[in-house]
């Protein structure tokens, strides 16, 4: 166990999507791991491929082979979208929207398993530095840098399989032969993140010094904004307030974490022009080059938008937003065509076509490619956008609200609703000219139609995160943390409440004892091969 071949390290960097570039070297040596860390420039390939996991979506190497997008569970399990395909592909997905999956899915499986990649490989890289003869000041942002990882892997986890394992230092063989692992409640979890994003906000460079792709002191900020954001309405056991989370975001807002704003075409946010812009937060890396591992994986570049894309466009046609999701869009609002592009419209001058793939009509702009951008079968090099500066805003909006102070809520709506006004039509909408933005000719949006207060203002703030993130992986969270998943799957789906909530985290659970569970907490099933290996519990209902 002390000793390992630099192939290892070097092998996962050449999977890498921490940054746009793709290494190969070939390693000649055998080293130590006290060695192999001596040298910074080996630290730096170290934390290069703990980004790794972060970007895969279909893998066949780490426990279980399936489809690992966090669009399974933030637009597909929720009234946004539909799985998209015919009925036979990929019914795991189906059993995940209807709560009668069981601990055998794959896409459960391989979304538990890359995290936990992520996790291991972080918790290896601050164990491995504390002895590195190397700058202080670079330990620290190096170890910043990985709890940023380990942080964002595990508000992964929680929130989709509520109490998990937690580690802080890599698990030993004893550990794994005498299975001394126990699920950690979903607080002590949070308490962890919380710890290690406030460690990178304190150590992390600004966006604008370091390369693309890496965690900064925005992202630290940003994530541990969203991470309150979530407390706040499923499990508040830490005891976070409203004041807290607007005082943070305001703080944001004013350029304390680093110089972000709202990129003036809407239309540009998921160009491939449009990669780590202004309003990029943090995106995951993603490149194409050209190898098609098709019987291997992890896979090179971002599956992400080849899942999704339409089957006459070489994609496979997952995930299709629902009439729902575009009704809820006002008539001259450009942000719909960016997001939901109908059957008949057009993109890169391609028309949109039925097909027995898609049931709704209707598919994911912010994931479609022209086809030329894209090499390989199971690849593509288009970023993963995971957190951007509208999101800074409008949860300051929802915090200025719950704080009492619906004028800052209403400012931050008319700034969301101005920049959409300026939007475009995504790239290649007009059919005669496929390479442009054509203007919308909308009249602006208005601002008249924000309610002054009451529950009337609370509602337009959550219309607005849909229209705004609409096929971003974040409605199903919205849902859950505002008490209103329930209720919308019932009569959506036809989903019982009485099965959500058997499957779900309550404040009757005998697991949530002395926790404060604000409202019902859906979970999912823990791997069943992890439950018998681990010793650990699985979740309620599976």
């Amino acid at each position: 166990m002390k000793c390992i071949r630099a192939s290892i390290i070097l092998v996962l960097v050449i999977f890498q999507s921490g940054c746009d570039e793709f290494l190969t070297v070939e390693p000649t040596t055998e080293i130590t791991e006290q060695e192999f860390f001596t040298d910074e420039e080996n630290v730096r390939l170290a934390v290069n491929a703990m980004y790794d996991p972060l970007g895969y979506g279909e893998t066949g190497n780490i426990g279980s082979n399936g489809h690992s997008y966090e669009f399974i569970i933030g637009d597909i399990v929720s009234d946004d979208s539909e799985k998209g395909s015919v009925d036979a592909d990929q019914q795991g997905i189906t059993q995940l929207k209807e709560f009668t999956a069981n601990g055998g899915n794959t896409n459960i499986n391989v979304l538990w398993s890359k995290h936990y990649v992520a996790i291991g490989r972080a918790n290896f890289l601050i164990n491995s530095l504390e002895p590195a003869p190397i700058d202080a000041a670079q330990k620290l942002a190096f170890e910043a840098e990985a709890r940023f990882i380990r942080a964002y892997s595990y508000f992964v986890l929680v929130r989709i399989f509520g109490g998990v394992p937690l580690f802080n230092s890599p698990v030993t063989p004893e550990d794994i032969n005498n299975k001394s692992f126990t699920n950690a409640p979903i607080h002590e979890i949070y308490s962890q993140i919380e710890g290690d994003l406030q460690f990178g906000i304190e150590n992390l460079p600004d966006k604008n010094s370091s390369e693309p792709g890496r965690a900064s002191r925005g992202a630290a900020a940003a994530y541990l904004a969203r991470v309150i954001l979530y407390q706040l309405g499923t499990d508040n056991t830490n005891d976070h307030t409203w004041t807290e989370l607007f005082e943070l975001t305001n703080n944001f807002i004013a350029g304390q974490y680093g110089s972000y704003s709202l990129l003036p075409n809407y239309a540009l946010l998921f160009d491939s022009e449009g990669e780590n812009n202004q309003e990029s937060i943090f995106e995951i890396q993603a490149v194409d080059t050209g190898i098609d591992p098709f019987s291997h994986g992890p896979y090179i570049g971002s599956e992400w938008s080849v899942f999704q894309h339409p089957q006459f466009m070489g994609g496979w046609g997952f995930n299709t937003p629902t009439n729902d999701l575009v009704n809820v869009f006002e008539s001259n609002d450009p942000r719909r065509a960016n997001t939901a592009i109908a059957v008949g419209e057009h993109a890169f001058g391609i028309l949109m076509e039925e097909s027995e793939r898609n049931k709704t009509g209707y598919y994911s702009r912010k994931a479609i490619l022209h086809p030329d951008e894209w090499v390989t079968e199971k690849g593509s090099g288009y970023n993963i956008r995971k957190f951007r500066y509208a999101d800074i805003l409008l949860i300051n909006a929802e915090a200025a609200y719950h704080s009492g102070n619906t004028t800052i809520a209403k400012e931050r709506l008319v700034q969301i609703r101005d920049r959409a006004s300026q939007s475009t039509f995504p790239r290649g909408f007009d059919p005669s000219d496929p390479g442009a933005f054509p203007a919308t000719g909308f009249e602006p949006l208005s601002s008249t139609i924000i309610p002054d207060g009451g529950q009337q203002l609370l509602d337009f703030v959550y219309d607005e995160r849909r229209r705004e993130f609409g096929m971003e992986q974040l409605r199903f969270w919205d849902l859950v943390r505002t008490g209103r998943f329930v209720s919308v799957m019932e009569s959506n789906y036809g989903i019982s409440g009485a099965v959500i909530r058997d499957h779900a985290i309550t404040s009757s659970n005998t697991q949530s004892s002395n926790q404060v569970i604000v409202n019902p907490i859906p979970v999912f099933p823990i791997p069943a091969l992890e439950v018998a290996d681990w010793g650990i519990s699985q979740n309620p209902g599976y």
